[in-house]
């Protein structure tokens, strides 16, 4: 990593996480201490050997350019629901302070509940069943493995954040039995040239979950900003995934972990995919600083939250199909 100071950071820092995977407490424990620099000084680093096949990222990138080349009608047919889940149009979010909806279109799916599975019938919002394009099985298989994966890898990044916070290994997989663990097929058009004024792909924001898993296809626009106000470039890396912290881990860690602002441009002149997994837990799951997170000299900065009110609130502020007209 290039600094030491998260004013003056001018990269995003690679971890290699395999150790997670292989069941080492003592090795598990330096990956960690690696987690636990990047999430204080930056809010994001890339992660290697985190045991999802290359084959099944270039496959998901395929579905992805595939779903988003079907006719406009077929898309909308199955346009997100009340759960989130489905296609959303272009201009429909519209994040942080962006005086412009985002240049973007995507395709919704999470948690893949089953019909009678008796959790969704609370009407919690952003639970529901995930919806598909009809007579598209392949792609569905494809987005259902590539779900499967990145879950798996996320149970494992969560047990490195534990560690970072000097908290129990399994501290977060008791949250997540019907998670909120969200995944998008994001398309971006590109942007002219000269015409990026006020205008994003994504505009800045912050993530409002725990922690996103983000793959990005070799297009770039990906930025992140340092507290000095840099926008610094996080470029594709071959096999890798972003990881960023998101607002409730913020919260979790008092602001020890920060939750970093970042935007897309793309002005490649080239289409632009990535696939963003917001990993969050359970909507019930109560955020509030940890107790080895705050003291006499570090006083609690937030009140406590409920993960899917939080969440929930942000979507209603963002979405446009999720605002009531007049």
């Amino acid at each position: 990593m290039a600094s030491t100071s998260l004013s003056e950071f001018q990269s995003v820092p690679i971890v290699d996480v395999a150790p997670l995977f292989d069941g080492s407490d003592a090795a598990a424990r330096t990956v960690a201490a690696e987690i636990r620099r990047a999430s204080i000084e930056v809010g994001f680093f890339y992660v290697r050997g985190h045991n999802v096949p290359l084959d099944l990222m270039r496959a998901m990138l395929m579905g992805a350019k595939y779903f988003f080349t079907l006719p406009e009608e077929r898309k909308r047919a199955i346009q997100v629901n009340n759960a989130h889940r489905g296609y959303v149009p272009f201009a429909q979010t519209t994040l942080g302070r962006a005086k412009k909806p985002d240049l973007k279109e995507s395709l919704n799916f999470a948690f893949p509940f089953q019909a009678g599975d008796p959790y969704l019938a609370d009407g919690k919002p952003l639970i529901g069943l995930n919806q598909w394009p009809a007579g598209e099985p392949v792609l569905q298989r494809i987005a259902e493995d590539y779900y499967a994966g990145v879950f798996e890898l996320g149970q494992k990044l969560l047990e490195g954040f534990a560690l970072a916070l000097d908290i129990d290994r399994g501290f977060f997989r008791e949250l997540y039995r019907h998670p909120l663990v969200r995944a998008r097929l994001v398309h971006y058009p590109p942007q002219r040239a000269g015409d990026n004024e006020g205008q994003f792909g994504a505009a800045p924001h912050t993530d409002w979950g725990c922690i996103t898993v983000l793959w990005q296809d070799d297009v770039g626009g990906l930025q992140v900003r340092n507290r000095s106000g840099q926008w610094i470039d996080a470029p594709p890396i071959e096999g890798t995934f972003v990881i960023n912290i998101g607002d409730m881990l913020e919260r979790w860690s008092n602001d020890l972990f920060v939750s970093t602002p970042h935007r897309v441009v793309n002005s490649s002149g080239r289409e632009r995919y990535s696939i963003p997994i917001f990993y969050d837990p359970d909507f019930e799951t109560v955020v509030e600083c940890l107790p080895n997170c705050s003291g006499p000299a570090n006083p609690l900065k937030y009140p406590r939250t409920v993960a899917g009110e939080y969440i929930t609130a942000q979507y209603d502020k963002a979405y446009a199909y999720r605002q009531k007209a007049g």
